[in-house]
């Protein structure tokens, strides 16, 4: 938590502001453009007020904790005016900070005007270090991506459901990017950064973060997310540790992101008279060898049987499809006995006609 200095100059601890904190009230009628949850009470951030201690923290301090806020699931509205009293807080500065700040609070409420301005501060301020020219490519490549992401233009009509309308799927598998200049951009922006940044374990974690809540904040696009997942899978290939037997969120989030990229291109092969699965396969076998000896972990199990069922789905040699989804089924047999409550692996043995 930031520590802030009473009247006596001792070193207090700040907590962080709950919905149930007195020192922060929530007037329950306001909601954020982007709300979609009938069970909110209000998460404009101008529905909360927060007491002068928390108003007394440094706009970095206030950056800080909306992050940590954020990271914890607290309340939406708390969250949203924690980053605008920090923004508000950075008022006359044209520093990286207040272009952090803007983009994660753009980031947080889907605002592309935040994103747009934080691009416009990040590439003015002064960078004389490494370490602020990676912060300011990673602030105005997550910017410039987060753009592209709200374009409506990019998201899914109507038309994109799916059905059996072969016209329809050759529709939805076919829409060009909007703006695909600026997402290049962008994509480079970002993989540029890792390469200067000195914090690499921190960085990648954060953007295979950002990466993952694009992909799953709308029902962007195929190509879209095709695109994103692509560039996201490359990152994760290329600074993540797969050696490593540790579970952790940076290796849980390149799982995730591997079996995200596997289905759109499995998408795009199903059609396909050519395997394509082999090519599949190959590009994420790090990933692939990392989930076989994640055995005690659930979440790497349901990792490890999609990506199974997906590549049976592209596999043109049919012993080898049954191989892979035997194994699948073995895989989620073994998350059901680490946790056998789990609704989720439940559901999906019972999609696939398996007795427990």
């Amino acid at each position: 938590m930031p520590e802030t200095n009473d009247k006596h100059g001792s070193k207090r601890s700040v907590d962080a502001p709950t919905s149930s904190s007195k020192r922060a009230r929530i007037d329950p009628k306001e909601h954020t453009a982007d709300c979609q949850d009938s069970d909110c009470h209000g998460c404009a951030s101008g529905a909360v007020a927060f007491d002068t201690d928390i108003l007394d923290l440094s706009a970095k301090e206030l950056l800080s904790m909306a992050e940590h806020e954020e990271a914890e699931g607290s309340d939406r509205s708390i969250v949203t005016k924690l980053y605008e009293t920090s923004i508000e807080k950075f008022a006359g500065e044209s520093t990286l900070d207040l272009a952090w700040a803007l983009l994660r609070s753009a980031e947080y409420v889907d605002y592309d005007s935040y994103a747009t301005e934080a691009i416009a501060i990040a590439e003015k301020a002064p960078k004389d270090t490494d370490e602020d020219r990676a912060r300011a490519q990673i602030i105005t490549g997550r910017a410039r991506v987060l753009n592209v992401c709200l374009n409506h233009a990019n998201w899914q009509d109507k038309r994109d459901d799916d059905t059996e309308d072969d016209d329809n799927s050759e529709y939805r598998l076919s829409v060009p990017i909007s703006d695909v200049k600026n997402l290049e951009k962008g994509l480079a922006d970002i993989s540029e950064s890792l390469g200067l940044s000195e914090k690499s374990d921190d960085a990648v974690n954060s953007t295979l973060a950002f990466f993952s809540a694009r992909y799953q904040r709308h029902a962007l696009i195929h190509s879209l997310r095709a695109r994103i997942t692509n560039s996201a899978l490359d990152i994760g290939l290329k600074y993540v540790d797969w050696t490593k037997t540790a579970c952790d969120d940076v290796h849980i989030q390149g799982c995730r992101i591997a079996v995200w990229w596997a289905m759109a291109v499995a998408d795009t092969a199903a059609d396909s008279e050519q395997d394509q699965g082999a090519a599949i396969e190959a590009r994420i076998e790090p990933i692939s060898k990392y989930l076989e000896l994640q055995t005690s972990n659930v979440a790497c199990c349901k990792l490890r049987a999609q990506m199974l069922i997906v590549l049976s789905s592209v596999i043109l040699d049919e012993d080898r499809v049954v191989d892979l989804f035997d194994m699948a089924i073995d895989t989620l047999h073994c998350a059901h006995k680490i946790d056998p409550e789990d609704q989720d692996v439940i559901s999906q043995l019972a999609d696939l006609g398996v007795e427990m």
